[in-house]
């Protein structure tokens, strides 16, 4: 199975601590793979390092067999890698349907003259762009909110709009973090539901954090555990129910989870 992104040995320092300590594990393209492990493990730590925000202080990140580590963030999104942050990272005051649009300026190449003017190169460009972000309010089922100021919205249907504005990306690679956090169970229900049909419709591989266990043994094609900012478990998810390190971690003692 092709690989899509490979971690090789990465770890992470700052100052005395170790956030992240000789981690190799890689990601097929195409599945669905969850990051998990108790909290301070590390998961958004190596988030942050495959998205570019933290420089890994070691090892190596390949994507499509492509060395990014020293890559700049923006240089990632435009290989085809898009983030959708723990915390909401909205405008509050502007709708959706902007929240949506700014989620695709980086794929925006008009000039100010015509981009500024809606003319030319700029309208074309605008009209193409406002169909994909209207595909992406279908998907997520955001009709009837599309311009509604975000900051006025239910948690849920904010992180909603958060997962929105990075698929509005048309990523091959997707990292949620958390993206069910402070969820009621009706919410997870419909949030598993869209990350099911990125996956099965789309074609998108997707990375997830994600604290409910149950969800991320139903979800997950493999998955890979971190404690302590060391890896403890890698692979499908009935092997890592029964992986005596990985149930230790979570619950103290050997019981399949």
């Amino acid at each position: 199975m092709e690989r899509i992104l490979e971690i090789e040995n990465i770890s992470l320092q700052f100052g005395g601590v170790k956030a992240l300590d000789g981690v190799t594990y890689h990601i097929n393209k195409g599945e669905i793979f969850s990051l998990i492990g108790p909290n301070g493990a590390g998961k958004t730590s190596m988030l942050n390092c495959i998205s570019g925000l933290y420089q890994p202080t070691g090892g190596s990140i390949r994507y499509k067999g492509q060395e990014i580590i020293n890559m700049k963030p923006y240089n990632r999104t435009n290989l085809g890698m898009a983030r959708a942050f723990q915390n909401i990272a909205l405008f509050a005051h502007m709708s959706v349907l902007d929240n949506l649009k700014l989620g695709r300026h980086s794929l925006m190449n008009a000039g100010i003259f015509s981009g500024g003017l809606y003319v030319g190169k700029g309208s074309k460009e605008e009209i193409a762009h406002r169909e994909k972000v209207e595909e992406v309010i279908e998907f997520l089922e955001l009709q009837d909110i599309r311009h509604t100021p975000v900051g006025t919205l239910s948690y849920g249907l904010q992180k909603r709009v958060e997962v929105g504005r990075a698929l509005a990306l048309n990523p091959e690679l997707i990292l949620l973090d958390e993206p069910m956090a402070g969820m009621n169970n009706a919410e997870k229900d419909m949030m598993s539901r869209f990350i099911l049909d990125m996956h099965e419709v789309m074609g998108t591989t997707v990375v997830l954090i994600e604290h409910d266990l149950g969800v991320v043994m139903s979800l997950s094609d493999h998955i890979a555990v971190l404690d302590f900012g060391k890896l403890i478990g890698f692979g499908p998810p009935k092997e890592i129910q029964q992986n005596p390190e990985v149930i230790r971690a979570y619950i103290g003692e050997e019981t399949v989870i």
